[in-house]
């Protein structure tokens, strides 16, 4: 599997972030094929989509007001997280712990860098529909029937170092599932699924960077995925808080502390 870096200029919130691609692209020694997975970073992609907001026309709440004073950030910033937060879970210095689209993050996603100074950038309104986009456009200008995904990043519980998270993908299935299938001892697997998407962002996370690498995209080629017609959100990669061993486990332990 190869997973090539795509550096770009600068994209700004007037350019078509597959023109900005394409461009770049034609620079280097390889195009896009068929079967190639598109992986666009969220800010930029989400920057071409209208989502960058002014800090100075954000009216925070008095709830945003008493959160960014207990944990220490910018009323503004809180005020925008409130908004694109499904819920607030709590938060440490800097940071909150959110839940949106059944997927724990931080601040919603809600982010300040590889933005102008005085503004800030909200995670694609509807990444499917993002990827869905991306892989219908690489087809009618190029005829290429390929993979798509919007990726971001997120930490870990107790893991210092952030790893990659598919927000939206396009045409391919983004969730192993080895469960029912035997082991090399005959043992059966009883909860074993794969994270193919979330993997091959954590791949392209190491491409793309997260301060001035100006790579806002990569190409995975040669992915062990199963391509199809399909696309896929936040619902066909979550697992329920009641099945989930960190969210199970920590609300058991918030009960007993009661």
């Amino acid at each position: 599997m190869l997973v090539l870096p795509v550096k770009t200029r600068t994209i700004t919130p007037k350019d078509d972030f597959l023109d900005v691609v394409l461009e770049a692209l034609s620079h280097t020694g390889y195009g896009i094929q068929d079967n190639d997975i598109l992986v666009a970073a969220e800010t930029p992609l989400a920057t071409t989509e209208g989502r960058i907001v002014k800090l100075s026309e954000v009216k925070p709440s008095a709830q945003a007001k008493k959160l960014a004073t207990k944990y220490d950030m910018i009323p503004e910033v809180v005020e925008l997280v409130i908004r694109e937060s499904d819920e607030i879970l709590g938060g440490i210095q800097h940071v909150l712990l959110t839940i949106k689209n059944n997927t724990l993050m931080a601040n919603a996603g809600v982010d300040k860098s590889n933005v102008p100074p005085g503004h800030a950038c909200l995670l694609p309104a509807d990444p499917r529909a993002s990827a869905v986009r991306l892989r219908d456009q690489v087809k009618q200008r190029l005829g290429k029937t390929i993979g798509t995904m919007v990726i971001d990043s997120r930490t870990q519980p107790l893991r210092l170092g952030n790893v990659g998270l598919a927000l939206g993908v396009a045409g391919f299935v983004p969730v192993g599932d080895d469960r029912g299938k035997k082991d090399l001892f005959g043992n059966v697997l009883k909860i074993k699924r794969r994270g193919l998407a979330d993997n091959l962002a954590s791949a392209c996370e190491l491409v793309i960077g997260e301060a001035d690498e100006s790579v806002p995209a990569a190409l995975v080629r040669e992915a062990p995925v199963e391509f199809v017609d399909k696309s896929f959100d936040s619902a066909e990669m979550w697992i329920s808080p009641r099945e989930c061993m960190y969210m199970a486990i920590f609300e058991e332990w918030r009960r007993g502390k009661k």
